[in-house]
């Protein structure tokens, strides 16, 4: 990290962070977006996440705003409400849908926020689509095999 921050993720596979405490949940957004799309890992706490920056990067992260460690995690990966880019977008999750809350997690500097329950297929399509955006260059699907 220099400065605190992340820096923009290299080239290769895409690659997303999570960073939530349900492990149910985790469960489900690895499988969904480490389906041949994404290399996923994931973090129950800010310090498991900062271990994990500390020699890989992100093309996107996946938060949960309900989550204590979400705000500092946001600070780590650069986000913020002002009209400069993170390196890293940042795809809020939260368990409440209210208006509310999701005006403060845009606030906080995420760039789209999803209501739990989600659509497995919004989820992956709305990772897919957050980079390109937040970059402007689309990167290329890498097929994944994986047995056992």
């Amino acid at each position: 990290m220099a400065g605190g921050q992340v820096t923009a993720p290299e080239a290769g596979p895409r690659r997303a962070l999570v960073l939530h405490d349900r492990p149910l949940v985790v469960g489900l957004v690895t499988l969904t977006l480490n389906h041949g799309v994404f290399v996923v890992r994931a973090a129950s706490s800010l310090a498991e996440a900062e271990t994990i920056l500390a020699d890989w990067r992100p093309h996107i992260a996946v938060i949960d705003m309900d989550h204590d460690d979400s705000s500092a995690l946001l600070g780590r990966l650069g986000a913020s409400n002002s009209l400069t880019r993170s390196p890293t977008p940042v795809l809020g999750l939260t368990r409440r849908g209210d208006l509310r809350t999701k005006l403060k997690a845009f606030d906080l500097g995420v760039d789209d926020i999803l209501t739990v329950p989600f659509s497995p297929e919004e989820l992956l399509a709305r990772s897919i689509v957050l980079p390109r955006r937040s970059t402007g260059r689309d990167r290329p699907l890498i097929a994944t095999i994986r047995l056992g």
